[in-house]
C-alpha cells in the first residue's frame, strides 16, 4: 500500500526501489474523505495496522539475542494489539493504541511523535509523586521494588492518608490496587524497554512518574501504593501527583564516593580523585554529547599538568545516558590498540533511501580531529560504493563497515584504533548499571570485549542499533496523516561479533542492586573495584 515517506534526504533512485518491492507513488486522496479525520474509520485504522505490520516485516532489524532471552515474538507481539487499534474510540485511544503497537517490538530507542494535523498526542504534563523508587534485583524472576528517596516535607503537607509514614527503604507492595506481577505485566507494555534488567529500572523510575507517553486513564488522581517498612508492618498510602521541579528528594544513598572531591566539572563527565593522595582517577561518566570532544582535551590537558596519566582510573556510567564519540574518549583513556563496535543496515525501502541520502549529501565543511570523520566524508564514500553494491547485489543486510564510519573508513576492515598520543596508561575499572545504554552499551563493549578493562556492577541497558528510519504514517489510499513511526533498521555489532540490541555486556563480577545494599551501593562497588585494580600482574 503506498505510504508517503519523511525521508532523511532526498528520495533513492526508482530502480533501487523496485528491486525492493516498493511502490514511489504518492499517496492518493479517496473520493468522499474530504472529512475524514486523523481517527479515521474501523476498515482504515484496519489498513493502517495492516501497512505498519508490513513495513515493521521488511524494515526492522531483528535481534536473536533480545528475543530469545525475553522470549518473545515481536511481530506477534504486534498483532495482539491489533483490536485496540481497529476498536479506538477516540484520536487519543488510537495514539495509545499506536504507542503499544510501537513498544511491543521491546525497542527503548522507538516511539512515536505528533505530527501535524494528525493525532494530537499526550495533551496532560508529566507529574511526578515525592518519592524515589528503585528495583530490587536479588531475584530477575520476581522483581521487587522499594523506596530509595523521599521528599519528606511535600508528602507531610499534602495531608494525604498514609503518606507521612512513607520512609527510605520501605517495599512497595502494591501500585494503584497492582499486586507487583501484575503491575510488571501490565506496565511492561507502556515502558519501552530492550532488556529485563533495563526494563525493571524503568519501570521503577517511572512509579512516581505520571508519564505524557502512558495513557492517562492508566493513573489514578493520587498515586496509591501499599507498602511494608522495616519493622514489617503493612499500610497504605497516597501520594500527591506535583510539578517536577516542585519535588526535592532526600536520598537513601546520600554520598556516592565518600574520600573523593571532584576537581573538575564538565557536562559529560566529572573528575574525582582521592582525598588522601592515593594514584586514582574517578570519571564520573554522564553523557556522550557534542562536548565531548573538548572535555576530553581538557581532561588531558589536566592529567598531563597533575602528572596523573599513570594512575589507576575507575570509570563509573551508572548515571550516564548515551550519544556518540566514545571511541574517540577511549583512544586518550588506554595504552593498547583496540577494536571498535561495526553497523550495518537491513536493506528495505527505508535504508535505500538513506544511503542515497548520503550518497547526494555534500562533505561538511569541519576540521578532521584526531580519530573522528566530522566531514561524513568515509560515510558519504560507503554510501556511494559498498553500500549501492549490497543494494543491487539484493543482501539482507549491508556488510558490516566500522561504525556509522564515524571512526574508520570502510576498507579499515579489522576496526583496529589505536591510542592518541597523549593517553593514559593505568589499570581501568567500569562500573556498569542499567540506567542508560545505547552508545553507552558500545563504550563498555569497547572496553570489554578488547579486554581494556575489568567490569563489575550490572550490565547497561541493552539498546543500540545504527540507525532508526522514521516515517508519518497515513490511512492508506488517503492524505489523512495519523502519527511519525520509527523502525531500528540496522544492527549495532560489538567488537567481539555479537548483535548488540538486547546483549549488552554481563560484567565479569556481577553486584545487583538490592535493598540491602542501595545505601552503600556506589562506594562498595567503588572499593572492590579498586581492590581488583592493585592485585599485583601475574
Amino acid at each position: 500500500m503506498p505510504q508517503r515517506r519523511v525521508a532523511p534526504g532526498v528520495m533513492g533512485v526508482v530502480a533501487l526501489l523496485a528491486c525492493l518491492g516498493a511502490s514511489p507513488t504518492e499517496s492518493q486522496s479517496q473520493s468522499g474523505m474530504s472529512q475524514l479525520t486523523s481517527l479515521g474509520t474501523p476498515a482504515l485504522r484496519a489498513e493502517l495496522f495492516d501497512s505498519i505490520i508490513e513495513m515493521t516485516r521488511r524494515r526492522e532489524a531483528w535481534s536473536p539475542f533480545k528475543e530469545s532471552g525475553m522470549a518473545y515474538d515481536p511481530l506477534s507481539e504486534m498483532q495482539a494489539v491489533r483490536d485496540a487499534v481497529v476498536n479506538a474510540e477516540t484520536e487519543e485511544e488510537l495514539y495509545y493504541a499506536l504507542t503499544l503497537l510501537s513498544n511491543a517490538r521491546r525497542d527503548s530507542h522507538l516511539y512515536l511523535t505528533p505530527v501535524a494535523d494528525g493525532l494530537t498526542g499526550p495533551r496532560l504534563p508529566e507529574a511526578h509523586a515525592p518519592i524515589q523508587v528503585r528495583p530490587d534485583y536479588s531475584d530477575m524472576a520476581a522483581p521487587g521494588f522499594f523506596v530509595s528517596g523521599v521528599d519528606r516535607t511535600a508528602l507531610a503537607e499534602s495531608g494525604l492518608s498514609g503518606a507521612d509514614r512513607v520512609a527510605i527503604g520501605d517495599v512497595i507492595v502494591s501500585v494503584n490496587g497492582r499486586a507487583i506481577p501484575d503491575f510488571v505485566e501490565t506496565f511492561r507494555a507502556w515502558t519501552r524497554h530492550s532488556a529485563l534488567q533495563g526494563l525493571y529500572w524503568r519501570l521503577a523510575r517511572d512509579i512516581p512518574i505520571r508519564a505524557p507517553a502512558t495513557a492517562p486513564w492508566m493513573y489514578r488522581e493520587t498515586l496509591d501504593l501499599e507498602l511494608e517498612d522495616a519493622a514489617g508492618r503493612r499500610f497504605r498510602a497516597s501520594l500527591p501527583y506535583l510539578a517536577p521541579d516542585a519535588v526535592s528528594l532526600e536520598l537513601g544513598e546520600a554520598e556516592l564516593y565518600p574520600g573523593f572531591s571532584v576537581v573538575m566539572e564538565r557536562f559529560n563527565f566529572n573528575v574525582l580523585r582521592p582525598d588522601d593522595g592515593r594514584p586514582i582517577v574517578l570519571l564520573q561518566w554522564l553523557d556522550f554529547e557534542y562536548e565531548l570532544i573538548q572535555d576530553i582535551v581538557d581532561l588531558m590537558e589536566y592529567a598531563e599538568s597533575e602528572d596523573i596519566l599513570e594512575h589507576m582510573m575507575v570509570i563509573d556510567v551508572t548515571a550516564s545516558s548515551g550519544g556518540s564519540r566514545g571511541a574517540y574518549a577511549i583512544q586518550r583513556l588506554v595504552d593498547k590498540p583496540f577494536r571498535t563496535t561495526f553497523g550495518n543496515l537491513r536493506i528495505s525501502d527505508a535504508a535505500v533511501e538513506m544511503v542515497e541520502a548520503w550518497a547526494t549529501e555534500p562533505d561538511r565543511d569541519v576540521p578532521e580531529i584526531f580519530g573522528l570523520n566530522e566531514s561524513r566524508s568515509w560515510l558519504h564514500e560507503w554510501a556511494r560504493t559498498n553500500a549501492r553494491e549490497d543494494i543491487e547485489a539484493g543482501l539482507e543486510y549491508t556488510r558490516d563497515t566500522p561504525f556509522k564510519l564515524a571512526h574508520l573508513p570502510q576498507e579499515a576492515e579489522d576496526g583496529i584504533l589505536h591510542p592518541a598520543e597523549v593517553h593514559f596508561s593505568g589499570p581501568i575499572a567500569v562500573i556498569g548499571g542499567p540506567n542508560g545504554g545505547s552508545h553507552l552499551d558500545q563504550f563498555v563493549s569497547m572496553f570489554a570485549d578488547n579486554d581494556l578493562a575489568f567490569t563489575i556492577g550490572m550490565p547497561t541497558g541493552g539498546y543500540s542499533n545504527t540507525w532508526e528510519a522514521e516515517e508519518i504514517v497515513y490511512f492508506p489510499g488517503t492524505d489523512q496523516p495519523v502519527v511519525q513511526f520509527m523502525w531500528n533498521i540496522g544492527h549495532t555489532v560489538r567488537p567481539n561479533g555479537e548483535i548488540l540490541e538486547g546483549n549488552a555486556v554481563q560484567p565479569e563480577v556481577y553486584v545487583p542492586l538490592t535493598r540491602e545494599n542501595f545505601r552503600t551501593y556506589h562506594r562498595d562497588l567503588l572499593d572492590a573495584a579498586l581492590r581488583r585494580l592493585a592485585r599485583p600482574v601475574s
